[in-house]
């Protein structure tokens, strides 16, 4: 055999192997082969041995080496001409295909991948630096397959990895589920409760945070091995609130801790929609995570990565998220008496006020308490008779020496998941050992959360009063809440699923039941409280079609849950911490949200949030002139306002009971939306030009049009009429919905949709749903591979280029194609880097022109069209110059340079077509 001696088959495969190494040992010649690239088996055919290494280690006369397609040129086929180059064209368009799809597009997920989120895992892997990342995407952006993609990449070039992810509680059977339909399913769950299957030594573990932080667990969990990769979800709550460090939480203290430990090729991912939250130094300690002790300050460069539902697109550059619409506020006048009621609930938690100087701990103190106290109050009377009632627990007091406290206990009925007859001693009892944990673990996720008590002792003749108040005027405004909210917001929604959301337990159940009795169906129910099975229960009974139209989530359900079914959100209250409200709508504004979302408020007359909010709005739009549309608008208010300190805001709100607002609390106000405003911008401009670099990374030159004509030639591929999918296009500055037709296959009897559709569903008008298409569907994995490896030999053919394509030469020319594959040594596995498709023009003259990226996609169709001739040019100063390019276009893509030395990085290549073109 002439030529280069770099490609060689096992007697046993039709499936050639590229050189990467050869050594001479004691006279015999040793070899180290790559395999092609392991998404030819994309479906799983093959061994576990070989997805987990693709170097063959083997002497050199087991094996037999393969004439290059340039050396085949010289040669006469065993059966046609024709044969040949039809085998090498196919082979050609076998390779393009898995090659020339980076970012994995063209494949079939069980959970979509998104270009975002496809090009994110990319931008990841490839820069060293990038090993411990914040990733600040936008609440509903896809952040925890994110992590599972990733986590795929580092297992399939590390299978030995240690990989754990840390959670809160709630979330950890969600992580795990999504992790299963991403093929992740080695990972066990690590939890208090008894169905937890892991143990601290296995391998891949979800694990609830809470759990690991635990004073009797955290130091069983530092004592485990070493993870090679760490992954915290929600990671805005490791707080560290004191400048420079030296007040950590928890939570803080353990992953900082853990990260110690990681292999110096170790990974840390930290994941939050909303990792500032007002707090300069919080973040700024947040970030110190993302260093070892080594690095300095300026490595955090490109470690925070940070996208909003605009910047992100789907393959074809158009949105994929609906816009965004927050109608004006419904207004519920619950009268004077409700008003008094405010006002003496105010004056009960912060008396004195002109006693104290405005800066004391315990004016502080008070002004916390009055402002949640309103919180409460102001969502439902209900929600105000359950923070008085858990104030009077905490001061000791009992039904039988308070009181008004029996009666509002009945009043509270039905309260969490009890029945609306419970005994009030029994109801006494559940609220007061809610009252004990959420004074130990502060983890009761739907009642007040504490400040210091040490220094208050209630009035207890003047809460005994607001109870009794409270009791009174539950009887006299009954249901007028809800049948405001019922007849000018739930009905006109006709039969539209609706999210409806409140910050305390009580007006949550008492919603429910208004629901129930209005409707005589159960509304859906998130609290604080239910187990994991329970909570997807109640999740999966509202997504389903036949399912209750509304649910009602206290704020238990803010973090963790899709509920893009609807497009309906509902705030019964306005909490005073305004990340809630981004986190509540972050719930239906996902992907696969299809229509506009539509946010609605309701709001007492004269509270204080109406003015507040109404005056932020105002300010904001003097502030921010140039936002454009009023959906862009909603999306900037909502991020700046989750930067304004919930402190601050509570404490402007706790001033008074009603509004207006004073002249004093518009200043307070105007200067903690400016900071906000400017706090974001700072925080965008610094971080958002991640977004430009990573949409920049090359998505490949292969297509689904290009899936689509290997398909019908190669599957039988047939079409498949009738079919569409919903898509979103931006037109005049508006994101509207665009139904388009979409391709359809039928294959060995099943209908496949080959396209990007954006994770949208493809239907027929009969309701018949096409399933995903991709290179890993087993029939389409199984064709590459026949099409790629051919036992007879292939590489070299004859075309005559189509007439109505320009010519990249006039007169005869040669085309070379070669693949370059990349492997990476580490930890003592091989793992690929992925693989690059490299191709030249070469002329009779010996003149080589390389083609470049954008165009080899053209050039490699249209050698495809062209027509296969039966016989071969005779060209021998155009084969000779081929021979020669290719052996030097070998050379110049093999050796490593010193980055891939330093990385232990090295490169094989398979030369992979030379064909002469008439």
């Amino acid at each position: 055999m002439t030529g280069l001696r770099v490609l060689f088959r096992r007697p046993e495969e039709g499936q050639t192997w590229a050189l990467l190494s050869r050594r001479d040992e004691f006279g015999f010649e040793d070899l180290d082969l790559l395999r092609p690239p392991g998404r030819f088996w994309g479906d799983g055919d093959l061994s576990r041995a070989d997805r987990f290494d693709p170097v063959l280690q083997v002497e050199s006369r087991r094996v037999h080496a393969v004439p290059t397609p340039a050396a085949l040129l010289v040669e006469k086929p065993d059966d046609s001409w024709m044969a040949m180059t039809r085998r090498s064209l196919a082979r050609l368009l076998a390779w393009f295909l898995v090659v020339e799809d980076p970012q994995r597009r063209l494949e079939a997920q069980a959970i979509v991948t998104l270009a975002h989120q496809a090009s994110v895992v990319q931008h990841i892997l490839q820069q060293p630096s990038l090993r411990r990342v914040l990733l600040a995407d936008e609440v509903g952006l896809g952040k925890t397959v994110e992590a599972g993609l990733l986590i795929k990449q580092v297992l399939a070039q590390n299978p030995g990895a240690r990989v754990l992810y840390l959670s809160p509680a709630r979330l950890v059977r969600n992580v795990r589920n999504e992790f299963e339909k991403l093929g992740l399913s080695s990972f066990r769950l690590w939890i208090a409760s008894a169905d937890r299957d892991a143990k601290l030594t296995d391998p891949h573990i979800v694990a609830s945070i809470h759990r690991a932080c635990h004073k009797g667990r955290i130091d069983e969990v530092l004592a485990a091995p070493p993870w090679d990769m760490i992954v915290v979800d929600e990671c805005h709550h490791l707080s560290d609130w004191a400048p420079g460090g030296g007040s950590p939480v928890a939570q803080y203290k353990l992953v900082e801790k853990l990260a110690e430990r990681l292999s110096e090729n170790g990974r840390l991912l930290l994941m939050s929609g909303t990792p500032h939250q007002g707090h300069g130094a919080r973040f700024q300690n947040l970030l110190r995570l993302l260093r070892t002790k080594k690095e300095p300050e300026s490595q955090l460069a490109g470690r925070v990565i940070y996208r909003t539902k605009e910047d992100v697109r789907d393959w074809d550059d158009q949105p994929l998220f609906p816009s965004r619409q927050v109608n004006p506020v419904c207004v519920v006048d619950l009268g004077r008496d409700h008003q008094r009621w405010l006002t003496e609930i105010h004056r009960f938690f912060e008396p004195g006020r002109a006693e104290r100087g405005d800066n004391s701990a315990q004016r502080r103190a008070a002004g916390w308490r009055a402002g949640q106290a309103l919180q409460w109050a102001t969502s439902s009377v209900q929600a105000g008779l359950g923070y008085l009632v858990r104030q009077a627990i905490r001061a000791n007091c009992k039904p039988e020496t308070l009181p008004g406290l029996e009666a509002a206990l009945a009043a509270i009925r039905p309260y969490r998941r009890g029945s609306a007859s419970e005994p009030t001693r029994e109801l006494f009892a559940r609220i007061a050992g809610e009252v004990r944990q959420q004074i130990e673990d502060a983890d009761v996720e739907d009642i007040e959360d504490l400040s210091d008590e040490t220094k208050w002792r209630p009035d207890l003749g003047h809460l005994s009063e607001l109870l009794e108040d409270g009791v009174e005027l539950l009887r006299a405004t009954g249901d007028a809440k809800w049948n405001r909210l019922y007849e000018k917001i739930l009905e006109p929604a006709g039969d539209e699923k609706v999210v409806l959301f409140a910050q305390p337990i009580e007006t949550v159940t008492a919603m429910a039941a208004y629901l129930e009795r209005r409707t005589g169906e159960r509304p859906a129910l998130i609290l604080g409280g239910q187990s994991e099975e329970e909570r997807a229960a109640e999740v999966e009974r509202f997504c389903q079609e036949s399912g209750p139209q509304y649910l009602v989530s206290s704020r238990a359900g803010g973090e963790g849950l899709n509920l893009q079914v609807a497009r309906r959100l509902v705030h019964l209250d306005v909490p005073w911490n305004p990340m809630e409200l981004e986190q509540r709508i972050g719930r239906v504004h996902r992907f696969l949200s299809r229509r506009t979302i539509l946010v609605d408020t309701l709001v007492v007359k004269d509270s204080r949030e109406v003015d507040t909010y109404d005056y932020a709005r105002q300010k904001l739009r003097m502030i921010a002139t140039t936002m454009g549309t009023e959906d862009r608008f909603e999306a900037l208010f909502g991020r700046v306002m989750s930067l304004v300190p919930p402190e601050e805001l509570s404490d402007i709100l706790g001033q008074g009971a009603v509004g207006p607002l004073s002249p004093d609390e518009q200043a307070r106000l105007t200067t903690l939306v400016t900071e906000g405003y400017n706090q974001w911008k700072r925080f965008h401009d610094r971080y958002s030009q991640q977004q430009k670099q990573i949409r920049a990374l090359d998505p490949g030159e292969a297509t689904w049009r290009d899936l689509a004509t290997f398909s019908r030639a190669y599957l039988g591929a047939t079409t498949a009429e009738g079919f569409s999918s919903l898509r979103f296009l931006r037109q005049d500055e508006e994101v509207v919905e665009a139904p388009q037709k979409a391709e359809v296959f039928s294959i060995e009897g099943t209908l496949y949709a080959c396209g990007d559709h954006g994770g949208m569903p493809v239907t027929r008008d009969d309701g018949t749903k096409a399933e995903r298409f991709g290179l890993n569907v087993a029939a389409v994995a199984k064709a590459l591979r026949a099409q790629a490896f051919p036992t007879a030999l292939t590489g070299a053919a004859h075309v005559r280029w189509p007439e109505d394509e320009p010519r990249p030469h006039e007169g005869t020319f040669g085309v070379l194609v070669l693949v370059r594959q990349s492997v990476r040594r580490e930890q003592g596995a091989t793992a690929e880097q992925g693989a690059t498709l490299h191709c030249v023009v070469v002329t009779g003259a010996g003149d080589v022109r390389t083609v470049e990226p954008g165009a080899k996609g053209t050039l490699l169709r249209a050698l495809g069209r062209g027509t296969v001739r039966r016989e071969p040019e005779e060209a021998p100063a155009l084969v000779a110059a081929m021979q020669r390019a290719e052996a030097a276009l070998f050379q110049e893509l093999r050796p490593p340079n010193e980055t891939d030395l330093e990385a232990n990085i090295r490169h094989a290549v398979t030369p992979l077509l030379a064909a002469i073109v008439s």
